[in-house]
Order: C-alpha cells, then sequence, then structure tokens
C-alpha cells in the first residue's frame, strides 16, 4: 500500500511527500493480521496549497483503487509539527475510512507523536530521533486517562444501548484490547500493541475475564478460526461487562 500512495503522489505532485512514517501497532510490535489497518504519518515540504490538496487527494484514489485493503490511514503535515506538542499542530489533511479530507485534527494526538518518537518505521526520508518528535510521558498519560472518561464512557454506554452490536466478534475485539491498552499504559508508563494489550489483559485482570479476552484475541487474530462462544448474547454480556469494569480500573489509576 505505501509504494501504491508513494507512486501515485509523485506522479502527480513529485517532492510533495518528503517523508513518510508508519506508526500504530505495525510499529510498536510488528503487529498486523487480515482487517488490520496501515497508520501513517506524511512529512510535506510546505503546508499544501489547492493543487497540492487535490493532488494528495487523487494520489489516495488511486492507491485504493490499486490496494483496496488494507486502509491507510494518516495525516499530512509539516516537520516542524512533529518537534511541537500535537495541540500546537493546526489542522491537517488526512484520511480516513478511505476518505481524504483537507483539514482536520484526526490522529493528532500524543499518543500518534509517542509512537512516531520512539517506534516509527520509516518508509521515505531520514529517520526520525530527538528532539524531531515532541514526547511529554506526562501528557501522553493524561490524555490517556481522559480519553476513558470521554471516548471509553461514551462507547461504554452504546454496548448496553446496543446489545445486538455488542455481540459482534470485531466489537469485542475492538473495546476489549482497546480498553486494555488504555489500561496498560495508564498502569506501566509504557506503550503497547493490541494483541500485546489482550495478553496484558490475561494476567492483568481477574480469571473471570479470560474468556473475552481470548475471544478478542482470536477475533483479532484468527477471526477464521470457530468462537468458543455459542452465541452472540454470551459475548456481548461479557464485552460489555468486561469494558465497564476496565473503565471504572483505569479511571482509578493514577500517577
Amino acid at each position: 500500500m505505501t509504494s501504491h500512495f508513494l507512486t501515485a503522489i509523485d506522479e502527480r505532485a513529485p517532492g510533495l511527500v518528503a517523508g513518510l512514517y508508519l506508526h500504530g501497532s505495525l510499529a510498536l510490535t510488528g503487529e498486523f493480521f487480515p482487517g488490520s489497518d496501515i497508520d501513517f504519518v506524511a512529512v510535506l515540504p510546505a503546508r499544501p496549497q489547492d493543487a497540492e490538496l487535490v493532488a494528495l487527494a487523487a494520489a489516495h484514489e488511486a492507491a485504493r483503487a490499486a490496494r483496496p485493503q488494507p486502509l491507510f490511514e494518516g495525516i499530512h503535515l509539516v516537520r516542524a509539527d512533529l518537534a511541537r506538542p500535537p495541540d500546537a499542530c493546526p489542522e491537517v489533511p488526512f484520511i480516513h475510512e478511505g476518505k481524504f479530507e483537507r483539514a482536520g485534527r484526526f490522529s493528532v494526538n500524543p499518543v500518534t507523536w509517542h509512537e512516531l518518537a520512539g517506534h516509527a518505521i520509516t518508509v521515505r526520508g531520514r529517520a526520525l530521533a530527538g528532539p524531531d518528535v515532541w514526547a511529554d510521558e506526562r501528557v501522553l498519560w493524561e490524555f490517556s486517562h481522559d480519553n476513558l472518561g470521554t471516548y471509553w464512557a461514551k462507547v461504554a454506554g452504546l454496548l448496553v444501548d446496543h446489545p445486538e452490536q455488542a455481540g459482534l466478534p470485531e466489537v469485542a475485539a475492538w473495546c476489549v484490547l482497546g480498553i486494555s491498552r488504555l489500561h496498560h499504559l495508564l498502569a506501566t508508563g509504557s506503550m503497547t500493541s493490541k494483541s500485546g494489550a489482550g495478553r496484558y489483559a490475561l494476567t492483568a485482570f481477574g480469571p473471570r475475564w479470560r474468556p473475552i479476552i481470548r475471544e478478542a484475541l482470536r477475533a483479532r487474530e484468527r477471526p477464521a478460526e470457530p468462537s468458543a462462544y455459542g452465541d452472540g448474547g454470551a459475548r456481548g454480556r461479557d464485552t460489555t461487562e468486561f469494558t465497564a469494569m476496565a473503565l471504572q480500573a483505569g479511571l482509578a489509576l493514577t500517577r
């Protein structure tokens, strides 16, 4: 996917993408499974003007036409943005779920910056090092803790309100592994992948939760294998209850 995008943008706007870096689970642990996304940050020499935005949109469209999966998701910024806190970064062009937008704050947050600072995979450009990327562990911790009380509290409520969706295996993977990933960061101070978070959760939480954690790992890593759950109702109840439990456990953590 990266080669498709780089070829497409180089044909339309040579020199526009000076650097391309991957982050997320792939960069953290080399983890990649069917259905995984490729998370990227593209570094441009200057803020793109209208013609360059058109070229970026067309390049992403061409890359997706050549290879629809996996999704290629990320942001386009200038190198100076990475050296400053994400809050100082303006709205930037991004692509999410196959849709290109000229400006927004998708993925402009301390998690992206810290993944780049410590784990970036360099596809194009010089490797990121030291002062190239802002990092502040206190800000990362506080951002992650706040994310529990906002995004994940909303998700926990949606699971209760929509039990049919809660019973889907992909929802178990998203919720159980996603909230465990935040708990891992808050409890240990280090980042991990979604599957790494699942393995952490198997020991961090009690035996009551091991079936749904194993189910979440199966749904992410081996979706073709049969589920140990007899029906979606039981899986949905366990996903809902685990998410509520891990939410409260995470909110109770302090630095």
